[in-house]
C-alpha cells in the first residue's frame, strides 16, 4: 500500500513538472492615459478606413509622440512624405530629433520650411518658427560635433531644450485701452446746493 501511495505521488510530481510552461508573456504595446489610448484607437481606425487621409495620419503621429513612441510616429508618416504637407515634415522632424537622428531631422525640417514658403499664408507663422528651431537644433549638433552614439546625454539635453523652445506662442495682442472717462462735474457758475430734508 505504501509503495502504491509513493508511486501515485511520483506520478503527480512528474505530471506537474512535465506540464507545458508559458514561454510568451504578453504586455501592452504602450501605456498612457485612457483618453490618449482612446484617441489613438479612433485615429488608427480612421486611418485604416481612409489610408490617403494625411490629416488623420498627422494626428495619429502626434498622438504617438504624446505617449513617447516616436518610432511609431515615423512609421506612420513615412508613406506621406510626398504628400506636400508641411505638417508631415514638422512632426517627422520632431520625431527624428527625439530619437537623436539629427541628419534625418534636419532634412525633414528643411523640407517643411520649403513647403511653408510654397504655401504662403496657409502656413502659420508659429509653424515656421518651430521648423526654424528644429533646423537650428540639427545644425547646432552638427557644428558642435555631438554624436548621439558616443554622448547621448548631451544630445538629449539639447533636444529637450529645443523641443521646449518649439512650443512657441504668438505674441499676445495688447488690449485696446479706451481713454479714461473723466467724472462729470457741474459748471463752475452754477454751484450745487445740497438737498434739503423735508420736515
Amino acid at each position: 500500500m505504501a509503495k502504491l501511495i509513493d508511486l501515485f505521488a511520483l506520478a503527480i510530481v512528474a505530471f506537474v513538472l512535465l506540464l507545458p510552461q508559458p514561454t510568451v508573456v504578453f504586455s501592452p504595446g504602450f501605456a498612457g492615459d485612457k483618453s490618449d489610448l482612446d484617441r489613438i484607437a479612433v485615429l488608427e481606425d480612421s486611418l485604416y478606413r481612409k489610408k490617403d487621409d494625411v490629416e488623420v495620419a498627422v494626428d495619429l503621429a502626434r498622438a504617438y509622440l504624446r505617449i513617447e513612441q516616436p518610432v511609431w510616429a515615423i512609421a506612420t508618416l513615412r508613406p506621406y512624405k510626398g504628400a506636400g504637407s508641411y505638417q508631415v515634415h514638422q512632426v517627422l522632424a520632431t520625431a527624428y530629433a527625439t530619437v537623436l537622428r539629427f541628419d534625418l531631422g534636419l532634412a525633414e525640417a528643411e523640407s517643411g520650411m520649403a513647403q511653408c514658403e510654397s504655401q504662403g499664408p496657409r502656413c502659420p507663422e508659429v509653424t515656421q518658427i518651430r521648423l526654424g528651431y528644429l533646423a537650428n537644433l540639427m545644425r547646432e549638433n552638427a557644428q558642435k560635433g555631438i554624436d548621439a552614439s558616443t554622448d547621448p546625454v548631451a544630445a538629449k539635453r539639447m533636444v529637450q531644450a529645443a523641443l521646449r523652445a518649439t512650443k512657441a506662442q504668438l505674441p499676445e495682442s495688447k488690449p485696446t485701452s479706451s481713454p479714461p472717462v473723466k467724472p462729470t462735474s457741474p459748471p463752475a457758475d452754477k454751484p450745487t446746493t445740497p438737498p434739503t430734508a423735508k420736515p
